[in-house]
């Protein structure tokens, strides 16, 4: 067997380990793979079904320590409950454990009775602690993530009155989001004025379309679900990309043009999660119509984020300058680049795949299933305590991991 695979197994699995004579790069991966996913079935979604909930005011902590006590949050917000929502359901379908159904139960009874506007429609971005609303935003980036996590309930645990909700969810979309250039409103006021006119920002639209495929994945024949689709990627394709570098700038002006002060910023994680989506569309719709696009797109985020020198990916490029802006390595994008890796012809990066998910279990995420969230270049920690926003890149990524042992 391969010297460095010896090494990787040995640090994955301890002095004691008595591999096979002969192991090949999909043996290692199948055996990281099982790893991170027994780490988060056993231990982390465990952790935050002791831990995770407020029992003074209900509802789910923002960031945990590793000891289980909630960080002092003045806000709760219900991006994170939609997140939580999908992975709970997810996990409760793919393990049988009667705990993270009833959490999921728990979490969708919170969410419509807390953060639904019963006055004007929509989701309130942020509560207060005693759950009382903070403001009255409206943003899209949460409504996209409730909807993805409706959608997930509703069909993973076969909750049939989410089907409502969902359709609410996706009306005040349409209705109340939509620009007349084919975006998407940022942010909204309570009654739906327009709070952010002069912005485009690309993130809330990403992940928007990532509901948008996940219902019609799951209900292939529904126009309304493929016309959201569709205005989406042609969004992307027409004026979010930068077709001339190949790149994705986080913030754009009111006519796509890169005019902002803070238009220079790309984030490598980002143009990993966009190439997977371009991925999963064409799985979809089973064309090639992306493939080109999704392999320059993992191109571009690959050449400007992997840190060639100590490993990992970094949060952010300043594209403008042609430099590395942020420096720290949170987490997310190195799963997401896990996610694109696991869809990518595997003799072209099977050895990459391997170097990340082993930086992921060495780095990040710990036996005990808590994890440290973000390391500077050198691999010393800056944030030891745990967003629990993050575990919905945990449980795609996990997920994406498993289809891929499927396949093989």
């Amino acid at each position: 067997m391969d010297g460095c695979f010896c090494r990787l197994i040995i640090r994955i699995y301890g002095e004691n380990c008595d591999p096979p004579e002969s192991f090949s790069v999909n043996d290692i991966l199948t055996s990281l793979s099982d790893t991170f996913y027994d780490r988060f079935a056993q231990k982390t979604l465990l952790f935050f079904v002791e831990n995770g909930w407020d029992d003074d005011y209900g509802g789910l902590f923002e960031v945990l320590k590793s000891n289980g006590e909630s960080k002092a949050i003045p806000f709760r917000r219900v991006m994170v409950h939609a997140r939580q929502l999908f992975v709970f359901s997810r996990w409760a379908k793919l393990t049988g454990n009667n705990k993270f159904s009833a959490k999921a139960d728990k979490i969708f009874e919170f969410m419509i009775s807390a953060f639904w506007d019963f006055e004007n429609g929509g989701w309130f971005s942020k509560l207060n602690l005693d759950g009382s609303v903070q403001n009255q935003t409206k943003d899209l980036y949460a409504h996209a993530f409730v909807l993805f996590g409706l959608a997930n309930y509703k069909n993973s645990l076969d909750r049939k009155t989410a089907h409502d909700w969902i359709d609410k969810t996706l009306t005040i979309i349409e209705r109340q989001f939509s620009r007349k250039d084919g975006s998407f409103c940022q942010d909204l006021s309570g009654d739906f004025v327009d709070l952010s006119p002069q912005i485009r920002s690309q993130n809330p639209h990403m992940h928007l379309l990532e509901a948008a495929l996940y219902l019609l994945e799951n209900d292939k024949q529904n126009s309304r679900y493929l016309t959201l689709v569709n205005r989406l990627l042609n969004l992307f394709e027409s004026k979010i990309l930068d077709s001339e570098n190949k790149l994705i700038r986080e913030y754009l002006d009111q006519s796509f043009k890169p005019k902002l002060v803070n238009s220079f910023i790309i984030e490598p994680g980002h143009h990993y999660e966009w190439a997977w989506l371009l991925n999963w569309s064409d799985k979809i719709h089973k064309s090639k119509k992306y493939s080109t696009l999704t392999k320059t797109l993992f191109d571009t985020g690959w050449r400007l984020g992997w840190d060639f020198n100590n490993g990992g990916v970094f949060d952010e490029f300043d594209c403008e300058n042609k430099q590395v802006f942020l420096s720290t390595k949170r987490l997310w994008p190195l799963l997401e680049l896990i996610k694109v890796l696991s869809v990518l012809p595997s003799n072209s990066h099977g050895d990459d795949l391997t170097s990340a998910l082993t930086i992921v279990l060495e780095r990040y995420i710990q036996p005990n299933g808590t994890w440290v969230e973000r390391f500077d270049q050198n691999w010393c920690a800056v944030d030891t305590t745990m967003p629990t926003s993050s575990i919905y890149h945990m449980a795609m990524t996990i997920s994406v991991l498993e289809a891929r042992k499927t396949k093989k």
